[in-house]
């Protein structure tokens, strides 16, 4: 009876961490006494000395050898182990690379493993929970041994990140996620990223000659932002002085400087929501306000539209409508508030929608917001009061502007000083109960969602005969007609 000895699993170990030092005939012998041994008695004895010594996904790796005998034994092996395994079993012996990260001894064994190179390849892979565990793994890596995060930036390592950065959109952000994570792990990482060249990809990108290329870049900077570690990645490579650079450029007529402009801009607006980004601090270094209110008296529509959609998106953060209200030189809120006055057609559409965002901030910890949300509703004029101009808008017959209407009377009635100010306004609350004014589908969801958010927390704020009004109105649901009986008297 043959059995496996200590001496062939040593053979096989040895190859799979130091390929050159074994004969590829001497691995085939050690592999087909294996493969021999677990015909006999005590399987799964013999199957633990196996696996215990080589993990499962090390013996997977052998079936990427140019000799044929060894992947034809390799299959021969993995079929007699896989045999008594479950999927979950193979599944979870897939993951025992992150025990690797249990002592230095075990690091080292797997940064001189083929291994290791394959592990990384994985970044590559369409299966996202494989490909993100792998990302998750060499971050814990970088953050735990000096020697690993060493081997991430070795020659052979970069050039794997390299290549797989060329590939699709989803492969490339992966890379560039990562790859901004350890950058932002320590001082040592980040001068790793530099000195190795590993960010190259990265901030070309953004000087490309090719404009696709170039907004691409951008739009991965966009999700890498996601993270503090992100924004500051981008912020010490010089890739977000090199935005700012691209916004004081003043030629508005050249269009590819327009779309990297407009992309840039959106940039910093999804930069302004990321909850971990002090946007304050970004304000004071780099002067972004300033940029946007120069580019709100752009001759250039799209760049128009794209700051006025920014402001927003600014604003809809508490934090951020304090930034944009405090801003007095230049005066940002007040000249928005002079261009929605100023604009028709889809300026005016656009600049309805950033006020009802901007009215839309909350915070029940200060009173500051509501304060200043209320100032934001009185600039939008009107007689007796703006609920005025914003019903006669909700009136029109182009469906867009009357939802903008809607969407910014839904905000308001969100604020108690929104909440005292309709209901004690006799000809809107006639106007948002009477559903002979609104014949959409749409539309009626949009006063029924208006009145749900005026009724909300109420009952000391509205009268109780409003209240009443309301919740009759809700009670009935959206879509409600009012029936009449009609008698017919029958003539004799």
């Amino acid at each position: 009876m043959v059995s496996t000895n200590n001496s062939d699993i040593d053979v096989v170990k040895n190859f799979l961490h130091t390929p050159g030092s074994i004969e590829a005939s001497e691995l085939v012998t050690a592999l087909g006494i294996m493969n021999i041994s677990l015909d006999g008695a005590n399987f799964e004895q013999k199957m633990q000395n196996i696996l215990s010594a080589i993990p499962l996904t090390s013996i997977f790796m052998l079936l990427g050898s140019v000799n044929e005998a060894v992947t034809s034994v390799t299959c021969k092996v993995l079929n007699k182990l896989l045999r008594p395994m479950s999927y979950k079993d193979v599944n979870s012996s897939g993951l025992e690379i992150e025990k690797s990260l249990e002592s230095e001894e075990a690091i080292q064994d797997l940064i001189k493993s083929p291994l290791f190179s394959k592990a990384l390849e994985c970044l590559g892979y369409e299966d996202i929970p494989t490909s993100t565990k792998m990302a998750d793994f060499f971050t814990k890596l970088a953050n735990t041994s000096d020697s690993g995060l060493q081997a991430l930036f070795n020659s052979e390592s970069v050039a794997i990140l390299k290549r797989l950065s060329e590939g699709n959109e989803t492969i490339k952000f992966r890379v560039f996620d990562l790859i901004a994570r350890i950058s932002t792990s320590s001082s040592e990482a980040f001068q790793l990223c530099i000195s190795t060249g590993a960010l190259d990809p990265i901030t070309s990108e953004l000087n490309s000659d090719d404009l696709l290329v170039r907004l691409n870049a951008v739009e991965t900077f966009s999700k890498i932002i996601q993270s503090k570690s992100g924004y500051y990645f981008l912020e010490r490579s010089g890739i977000i002085k090199s935005l700012v650079d691209y916004l004081t450029k003043d030629d508005d007529k050249d269009i590819v400087l327009v779309l990297i402009k407009s992309a840039s801009l959106k940039f910093f607006g999804k930069l302004s929501e990321i909850e971990e980004v002090d946007f304050f601090e970004v304000e004071n270094k780099y002067k972004i306000l300033t940029q946007l209110d120069a580019h709100l008296l752009s001759d250039n529509l799209e760049l128009k539209t794209t700051t006025i959609n920014v402001i927003g998106m600014i604003g809809h953060n508490p934090l951020g409508l304090k930034l944009l209200y405090n801003c007095t030189s230049p005066n940002i809120l007040s000249h928005f508030m002079d261009l929605y006055h100023s604009s028709v057609g889809e300026e005016k559409l656009i600049c309805m929608q950033t006020i009802s965002c901007l009215i839309g901030a909350s915070d029940s910890s200060t009173g500051d917001i509501d304060n200043i949300t209320e100032q934001i509703y009185q600039q939008i004029g009107g007689y007796p009061t703006p609920l005025k101009t914003l019903m006669a808008n909700a009136k029109v017959t182009i469906e867009d502007i009357r939802i903008a209407n809607f969407a910014i009377m839904q905000e308001i009635a969100s604020h108690p000083w929104g909440k005292i100010e309709m209901s004690r306004s006799k000809e809107f609350i006639d106007y948002i109960l009477n559903r002979t004014t609104e014949s959409t589908h749409k539309g009626k969801e949009w006063k029924y969602s208006i009145v749900q958010t005026l009724n909300s927390n109420s009952d000391t704020i509205i009268a109780p005969n409003v209240l009443q009004r309301l919740r009759k109105y809700l009670s009935e649901g959206p879509f409600y007609v009012r029936t009449t009986t009609t008698v017919a008297l029958e003539s004799g």
